[in-house]
């Protein structure tokens, strides 16, 4: 069955402009995490070649900070470095612009009246919603059997209302935000990036991108992360170039070249050390891949997300000393049109996936260091359109999940009865206090020292 819909010109650009710069990496396990940076000017001037081996340089900065090994001993020096208590964090990307108003449905009293007066094209009927636990005001998305499944067990916080002041509603402003954490647009580091600064050891399994190519959360100064989008295959990539022992040894023999300029000599440096570390994990992909514990639990077919987060399980049950691991949903969440059917099909497939991954790190004794954090870039407009979607809006919905947060749902003065002049949902939630509170409750770090300028009020989200 098709789900295509037609998303917006801006988001479509944003993915088109994400994959073109994910290429160089798309096959190499490389921190491009600068790739969100700049994107909506990269395209706009000419680059000279300078300028681009400048670049070059700083799409890789964090392989080139991974320390040297003999090859085939990746594994076994990340797992004797890694501190076997370390907390975790997942982060899930949901592109476009998730429905929060269609997850968590407003079931009864004036803002059910409000809720089918303002969705009358994508509106969900009361009878069909999934009952949340100990809150009958609110229902789920009838799809989303696996939300209700970790929320009944106390494994789901649900925090509504979350965004920044102001939202411009934009996918390239907003996107970037939640990933620097902060509300700058020339912050070129990724919040996820400064937090490896203060605690990684170098081991660029530290920080991973289960993904093509990097994640703009990751960047840091000086920490070493990667993209593995699968442990069984690594191998360079270029335009045009489908030899792929010949692409290895060109990169290699550009990484053994004279430093003739700055710009050149930092294009030189970073293709020695991308080449080293690619030499390192060839041997994961060849020797070690079979000695990743298999999942001990079965994720649903045929869903990209679904092997991404099984692949993740393996990897962090091999205790390699991974601290932040970053995924996407890329199923599309821009729902302008066509919502109903699309929306459903995607929260069923995430839903069940993210009741297997949860069970998959429970099994392997993870379960209270790992904490998974779903988020979008902003939620969608009270009021639906003609076409049967919504348009962009504020007020977005964020999801925690793990044994150790607060099962509950946050949405004191979120609502339809709050809506703003513009007919948004409400902002209640900046989303740098849900930051600094991961950071402080399970990461066990200052916010402050990883969130630039940050003088808010972290969330309480975890049990003690």
């Amino acid at each position: 069955m098709s789900h295509d819909h037609h998303a917006c010109d801006e988001f479509n650009r944003r993915d088109l402009m994400r994959r073109a710069l994910a290429q160089s990496a798309q096959h190499v396990p490389v921190p491009d995490a600068l790739l969100d940076e700049g994107a909506t000017k990269f395209f706009d001037r000419q680059m000279s070649r300078k300028g681009f081996l400048g670049r070059s340089a700083g799409l890789m900065l964090g392989i080139a900070a991974a320390k040297a090994m003999a090859p085939g001993r990746l594994l076994e020096e990340a797992a004797a470095a890694a501190d076997p208590n370390a907390p975790i964090l997942v982060t899930i990307y949901l592109g476009g612009g998730n429905d929060g108003l269609n997850t968590l449905v407003p079931r009864a009293g004036v803002e059910r009246s409000l809720y089918e007066a303002n969705r009358t094209h994508v509106g969900i009927a009361p009878d069909t919603l999934l009952p949340v636990k100990g809150r009958d005001e609110f229902g789920w998305n009838p799809a989303a059997t696996g939300l209700q499944k970790l929320f009944d067990a106390g494994k789901l916080a649900v925090l509504t209302g979350v965004d920044y002041p102001n939202p411009t509603m934009s996918h390239f402003e907003s996107e970037h935000f939640f990933r620097t954490g902060t509300l700058s647009n020339d912050e070129k580091l990724g919040w996820l990036g400064r937090y490896l600064d203060r605690v990684g050891t170098g081991n660029p399994l530290e920080g991973i991108a289960v993904q093509w190519g990097g994640d703009g959360a990751l960047v840091g100064q000086r920490a070493a992360t990667c993209a593995v989008h699968d442990p069984g295959s690594y191998g360079f990539w270029s335009p045009g170039v489908w030899d792929g022992d010949s692409m290895t040894d060109t990169w290699g023999h550009l990484g053994t070249s004279s430093a003739k300029s700055p710009a050149y000599k930092r294009a030189v440096d970073t293709a020695r050390q991308t080449y080293k570390v690619k030499q390192q994990l060839t041997q994961l992909a060849k020797e070690d891949v079979d000695k990743l514990p298999a999942p001990p639990i079965s994720y649903p077919a045929d869903y990209q997300l679904g092997e991404e987060l099984r692949t993740l399980g393996r990897l962090l049950g091999a205790g390699l000393g991974t601290r932040v691991a970053t995924l996407v949903d890329s199923q599309g969440y821009d729902t302008h049109d066509d919502q109903t059917e699309m929306h459903a099909h995607n929260w069923g497939l995430l839903s069940e996936a993210l009741v297997a991954f949860q069970a998959d790190l429970e099994q392997r004794g993870l379960g209270k260091r790992v904490v998974t954090m779903i988020w979008s870039e902003f939620g969608r407009r009270a009021e639906d359109n003609d076409s049967g979607g919504t348009d962009h809006g504020a007020g977005g919905l964020m999801l925690l999940m793990g044994q150790r947060v607060k099962g509950e749902v946050l949405a004191e003065g979120w609502g339809l009865t709050a809506l703003d002049e513009d007919g948004n949902l409400p902002v209640t939630i900046d989303f740098r206090d849900v930051y600094a509170g991961i950071l402080e409750g399970h990461l066990g770090t200052s916010a402050k020292d990883v969130l630039p300028g940050y003088a808010g009020t972290p969330q309480q989200l975890f049990a003690a």
